[in-house]
């Protein structure tokens, strides 16, 4: 995934203004119950992955297992008023609405996390932290571990090719994930550690923490359009959790 990509209006918006739309539509998703909202949101968050490219190197995986968890409650989950049924498997109502429901609620948060990493760059938003008031110490810590998003693909990729080169077999069974994660695993985890340490020496001699500021090369601050798609953005929050909750403003 490439980080931080967009030429359009979300560019204009503080990363900070970006962070909090992201937690008021992740609420949004939870407290959705209804599968027929929950499916349109999932649609709408779909078309936004797509608009800005939020790819992740797991996409296919992702979507398999929001598979496998509505195929899971389908086939364990009995309530409700039977659909179908084929010798001891039974498809109820409660089933198919819990399916969607969990899937989509899976799906919708992992996408959105998604389209923020596309279209916030870590650069800005360490700055916008750093401007609202946060140490900059701590408002690194998010900007850092987005720029390692993309390394830590590249170092997953050179693994895989690494276990193949010596032998093993990648197959798409679950043995085959198992034995894929056995042996990536632990490398990962030696690169990451390399990863650190190279980091904190960097960051000890270029005397990082030792001043309570720092001056900001292009400091990013609040403006009104941030202010004004914050407060619509609540607004239609709220006005759709209501319109999910509440029948008779569906039949408005």
């Amino acid at each position: 995934m490439t980080i931080g990509r967009t030429d359009d209006d979300t560019s204009r918006l503080n990363p900070i203004t970006k962070a909090l739309l992201l937690v008021m539509f992740s609420i949004l998703v939870l407290l959705v119950v209804d599968p027929i909202h929950m499916s349109v949101i999932v649609v709408c968050v779909l078309v936004a992955k797509e608009h800005f490219h939020a790819r992740g190197l797991v996409t296919r995986g992702i979507i398999g297992f929001a598979v496998a968890i509505f195929l899971a409650q389908i086939l364990f989950n009995h309530s409700g008023d039977d659909l179908a049924s084929w010798s001891v498997f039974s498809v109820t109502t409660g089933g198919v609405y819990d399916g969607v429901s969990i899937a989509g609620k899976f799906l919708s948060l992992i996408m959105m996390s998604w389209v923020f990493v596309a279209t916030t760059s870590p650069s800005e938003l360490s700055s916008a932290l750093t401007t609202a008031g946060f140490p900059y110490r701590y408002a690194f810590l998010p900007a850092l571990s987005m720029r390692f998003v993309p390394v830590f693909q590249f170092e997953l990729a050179t693994v895989r090719e690494a276990q193949v080169t010596r032998g093993m077999k990648l197959d798409r069974s679950v043995k085959g994930i198992v034995r894929s994660a056995r042996y990536t695993t632990m490398p990962m985890l030696m690169t990451a550690m390399s990863r650190v340490n190279s980091i904190t020496a960097s960051m000890t001699g270029r005397g990082f923490g030792m001043h309570k500021t720092r001056t900001q090369l292009r400091p990013i601050r609040m403006t009104a359009w941030d202010v004004a798609f914050l407060a619509s953005s609540a607004v239609f929050v709220g006005v759709t959790f209501l319109v999910t909750r509440c029948p008779s403003l569906q039949a408005v």
